[in-house]
């Protein structure tokens, strides 16, 4: 069975997740849907946390207590502003389950269910990629941890697919998060963040596509306009890319900036 790892990327607000109900309704054959593996989204691991719990079983892995407290501690998110000692708190492990404390959790403003939730999907991630799961997941893709899983996956025999979209601007991204997603009921995100995360998301989206079996990009700048795909690759058997025929012209500024603007400069 070859093994597919695919990556819905781009800054918040961007619209990865239309991406995603597009391409999940997408037909391999007739009456045959494209298998996205095991799914896992941030996003819902803390709606689930806020709820009740989050099952490690519908993710077909081994969890075993230990390992994931060690592959936790060795991520990088626990850290100054959410500590090991702040974790430990918040969380309870029974089984294949992990429950947030709520009286705990709502000791301290840090946004815990956002930030556990994080931990367990970069967990979660690790720990398919060991057990050489067919997965899938969608991220903000603004921390260079993403472009190692890449790698990893690369190296370990996966077919890396990423499917990245983006906007003209930033501004564009705070709107679609503040204004229509908040008075949708949907989740915040502060402002800056936003804004920061757009940029590190461009920085990374080149550097990540070179390691990619297949690249799809999205533009969505225009509102109440569907996700448009400008330009696709896909590597052939001697690993050079091979270009979808699509005008050149129509290319949005920002993949001129972030992805046309770096090929020349690029180093593996």
């Amino acid at each position: 069975m070859t093994k597919r790892l695919r990556i819905f990327a781009g800054p918040n607000g961007s619209g990865k997740s239309s991406v995603i109900q597009k391409i999940i309704n997408t037909e391999v054959q007739k009456g045959v849907k494209l298998d996205f593996g095991i799914y896992v989204n941030a996003d819902d691991i803390a709606k689930e946390l806020s709820k009740k719990s989050c099952s490690f079983t519908k993710y077909q892995i081994n969890f075993i207590a230990e390992e994931f407290y060690e592959i936790v501690y060795d991520s990088g998110l626990i850290n100054n502003e959410f500590t090991a000692e702040r974790f430990k708190q918040c969380v309870c492990i029974e089984k294949n389950k992990i429950f947030v404390n709520k009286e705990n959790a709502k000791c301290f403003d840090d946004k815990p269910y956002e930030r556990i939730a994080q931990i367990i999907a970069d967990y979660l991630r690790k720990k398919l990629l060991k057990e050489e799961k067919k997965f899938s997941f969608e991220t903000v893709f603004s921390h260079k941890g993403k472009v190692d899983i890449i790698k990893k996956a690369k190296s370990a025999g996966y077919k890396v697919y990423l499917y990245f979209v983006s906007t003209e601007h930033p501004r564009i991204n705070v709107y679609r998060v503040k204004v229509v997603r908040v008075g949708e009921k949907g989740h915040d995100v502060d402002e800056e963040k936003i804004i920061s995360r757009y940029y590190r998301s461009m920085d990374l989206m080149f550097e990540a596509a070179q390691y990619c079996y297949q690249t799809y990009f999205f533009d969505n700048s225009i509102e109440g306009s569907e996700q448009t795909m400008f330009a696709h690759f896909k590597l052939n058997s001697d690993g050079e890319k091979l270009w979808d025929k699509l005008d050149e012209k129509k290319y949005p500024e920002w993949f001129k900036k972030y992805y046309s603007a770096k090929i020349n400069n690029f180093i593996s």
